[in-house]
Parts: structure tokens; sequence; C-alpha cells
């Protein structure tokens, strides 16, 4: 555990609104979270170190350092948090270190869902939302529970890297911990319902047990299985934009790794665009693992409850379509491209009845 840190010593060249930013709680700019929007902390100068009582903005959010309370009950003012580069929460740019301290978010208006990036390395958490508070031992220790009559769940990895996505209203919320980096607390309404990795640096790359956010889901990166036997968690999955997959812009390379899709909510059918230059394919849907050569083995077959069809149903790239009740989605491959990785919530357009078969639309399988 690190203890004492101060602000750091203003450069003569910073300004009084500077100054008032790093250093006192008073006259920070407050705003609100724009929906779909994230505090990711690339407003502020990496290296920056607040104290207890300090306050500083970051996308219109003002974030104030509190107390932090170890595991035995005492309280500590001593802590501090540092804004930091060295992505140990899972994202990118900037995040923040977290060393015996709390840090309070004001969002400026209720926010309905929030998710978050972790890297936790050690000692205890403090989690507080709409003032309920708890003391646990690590963030997974709080998977499950309703707290603030919000619903928390944890998404981790063996690397101490993941997601804590809280699903109801969020009126106030803190987070503290001993060892603890956090990045990109997003307002985690989906904004669209096409991932198609447009929002993800060019050239990147990601490898097992880390996460990224693209149009709102969480994608994780997993265990791949060969075909017919074997695994490894020694893969990676690439940002391309040479466009293999048959979309635009940027797509994204599998090579020996999976990818975990976490739309937040359960959907009736998923479409994407694949193309596969070689080895074996992992599909999951609904915690249903098929392990094949080919994609095109997947064609006109049932898997955790739901149909799949691939077309071309020959070939080695094309559109793969799922339908029936989805809640989770994973897929994988050696040497695949993916792209445009769609869902739909219903059947039927807002507004539409199901007995109005006149209004179905011509898409609707």
């Amino acid at each position: 555990m690190r203890f004492n840190r101060s602000a750091n010593s203003p450069d003569p060249g910073i300004t009084i609104a500077t100054l008032v930013l790093v250093f006192g709680a008073a006259n920070v700019a407050i705003g609100a979270l724009a929906p779909g929007d994230c505090v990711d902390f690339e407003d502020l100068t990496p290296g920056t170190v607040y104290n207890v009582s300090n306050s500083f903005a970051d996308s219109g959010v003002t974030v104030t350092a509190a107390p932090f309370q170890w595991s035995g009950g005492t309280w500590t003012s001593a802590g501090f948090t540092e804004v930091d580069t060295s992505n140990l929460a899972g994202g990118l740019g900037s995040d923040m270190e977290v060393n015996n301290i709390t840090l309070e978010f004001d969002f400026g208006r209720p926010v309905e869902d929030l998710r978050f990036f972790f890297g936790e390395y050690g000692g205890n958490i403090n989690l507080s939302i709409n003032g309920d508070f708890r003391n646990e031992s690590n963030l997974p220790a709080l998977h499950g529970q309703m707290v603030g009559g919000t619903l928390v769940e944890v998404m981790s990895s063996p690397t101490g890297l993941g997601v804590v996505r809280i699903t109801g209203t969020v009126n106030s919320f803190s987070v503290g911990g001993q060892e603890l980096w956090i990045d990109d607390m997003c307002d985690s309404t989906i904004s669209s319902d096409c991932v198609d990795f447009e929002d993800l640096p060019y050239p990147h790359g990601y490898s097992y047990g880390q996460f990224f956010v693209d149009s709102g889901a969480i994608i994780e990166l997993g265990e791949f299985f060969w075909f017919p036997s074997g695994s490894t968690t020694g893969g990676s999955c690439n940002v391309d934009n040479s466009q293999i997959s048959g979309g635009t812009g940027q797509d994204v390379n599998s090579n020996n790794i999976n990818l975990d899709f976490d739309f937040g909510a359960t959907y009736v059918r998923l479409d994407l665009l694949y193309a596969n230059l070689g080895g074996n394919v992992n599909v999951s849907v609904n915690g249903a693992l098929a392990n094949v050569a080919n994609m095109t083995d997947l064609h006109l077959t049932t898997l955790g409850g739901a149909s799949i069809v691939v077309q071309p149903p020959l070939g080695n790239s094309g559109q793969l379509i799922v339908t029936g009740t989805i809640s989770a989605f994973a897929i994988g491959g050696q040497e695949l491209w993916i792209d445009h990785v769609c869902i739909l919530r219903s059947l039927f357009a807002d507004g539409f009845e199901s007995g109005n078969t006149t209004m179905w639309s011509v898409s609707v399988p």
C-alpha cells in the first residue's frame, strides 16, 4: 500500500482555473454525463495526483476524492488517486489508480445503467450505490447482489481485469480500493444494435482476459478450442481495416481466441458478416458450444435452443444468422474475420401487433 502522495506541484504556466481543478473541490465545472457517454479520464493530465477532498471533472462529471474504509472498519484519509497510462484497468489511454481512497461520481442526472472496467490487484473494496454502502474483499464478491435497489454483476478474468455492470437507476455512486485501477465509467445504454468495431483504435490488438466496448456492447476475449481437441489462451483479436469480412470500415480478426458479446439484453436474432480463411470455428449460443471445421457446418442446425443459417451454405465467407431467444453469444476462429454483429430485440417493429401480418417486415424470418 502507498500513502501520503500529494497533488503534483503546479507548473508555473498553469492557470488559476487549472489550480482550482487540481487542488480544490470548489468551483469544479458541473455538468452531466451524456446518454451513452463515458468518464474515461482522457480530459486529465497523466501523472496528476488527487487526495481526499480534491475534485476533478471529466466528460461533464464531477469526481470527488473521499476517505476509504479498510476491511477491519477503520477509515483512512491518507490515500491518493493518480491519472495513469498503464492501462491496468483494461481500457485505453488514461485510467485512474485508486489507492486507499474512494471516488464519488456526480453524474448530474440519474443513470439507468452503469458499467466500468477495473483491474484489481490487492486489498478490499468499497462500493456505494444510492447510499447503500458495501465493504467487500473484492469486486467479484458483489456479483449478483442487490445494492441500493440495483443489480450488480461482475465479469472477471484470471488476470485481475473485469467489468462491473449495474442495472437499475443510479442516483449516487462511489467506488474505492487499495490497489484498484478503473476506467470507462459509462452510461451503458446501448446506442446501436450493431457492433461494427468503428469505436476501436487501429491498429490495436487484444488478448485473453481483456475487454473492449463497441456501440455499447462489452466484448470479452476468452479461451479458444481447437478441432477436434485441445485449447489455447494464447490467441489474439486484432483490429483490421482490410474489410476481409465483407463489411465497411474496420473489422476484427480472431486468431485463436473467442469473442464473447454482452449486449446487456435478450434478443431474438443475431447476424454477422464473416470470412474464414483457415482453421476451425467456435460458436456458442446460450452457453452451448459448437466446435466445427467450417462455418458452413452450422447451416440448418440448432444450438442453445436457437436456429442457425449460414448464407451462402458453401464457401468460406458470408453471413451467419442465429434466430431464437438469445441471451449469450460468442464466436472465434483461427483465421476468422467478422464485422457488423447486429441484434434484433423483437421480430416486430414498434407499434406492430403480431396478429396484423400485413404489417410484417419482409426481413422477418
